[in-house]
């Protein structure tokens, strides 16, 4: 044979050394800590926030029995009625129980109009009494955003919730709903 030699351990013949494949050491993360720190911080901050509360307008309505009703100079009154649509209708009332015709306010105008009303009230040495009529198909924003224009205008604040009746509902659309 020439010059090859089977037998030595160079050969790879597999009878010398053979080579042994090594093992790398892997990176192996012990993660139960991890899970034990993040379970105290979660239970630290679920014990630490306070829960925010709904906020809800709480109105408390008189029961309204006959014997409680009073009498009224209807031209001391401005009706406020608000349709399902969100239109803003202000009627004040004559003496002799009669309205005036309608006029369409907008929400941000509701404070003049009921200042200025009040003014030509206190020259005839007479108050202001807002009677708010609200359609119960309307948005919540819209009777909020009324009650704070009546709780920023410079009047005595003399104000009542009544119920949307269906002779209010027939004004209402008369006047476009």
């Amino acid at each position: 044979m020439s010059g090859t030699d089977f037998d030595s351990p160079d050969a790879g013949g597999g009878r010398g050394k053979q080579h042994k494949s090594v093992k790398k050491a892997g990176v192996k993360i012990d993660m139960t800590p991890m899970v034990d720190v993040i379970m105290l911080l979660l239970t630290f901050f679920m014990l630490t926030t306070t829960l925010s509360k709904p906020q809800v307008m709480r109105i408390n309505l008189p029961k309204g029995e006959e014997k409680d009703k009073l009498k009224v100079d209807m031209g001391t009154v401005l009706f406020v009625r608000v349709s399902e649509k969100g239109n803003i209708y202000t009627f004040r009332g004559n003496s002799d129980g009669s309205e005036q015709p309608v006029e369409k306010v907008d929400v941000k105008d509701i404070k003049v109009k009921l200042e200025t009303v009040a003014a030509l009230n206190k020259q005839k040495n007479l108050d202001l009494l807002v009677l708010l009529k609200f359609d119960r198909k309307m948005k919540y924003k819209t009777m909020v955003e009324i009650l704070d224009q009546i709780n920023m205008a410079n009047i005595d604040k003399k104000y009542a919730f009544l119920k949307m009746e269906e002779e209010d509902l027939k004004k209402v659309n008369e006047a476009g709903g």
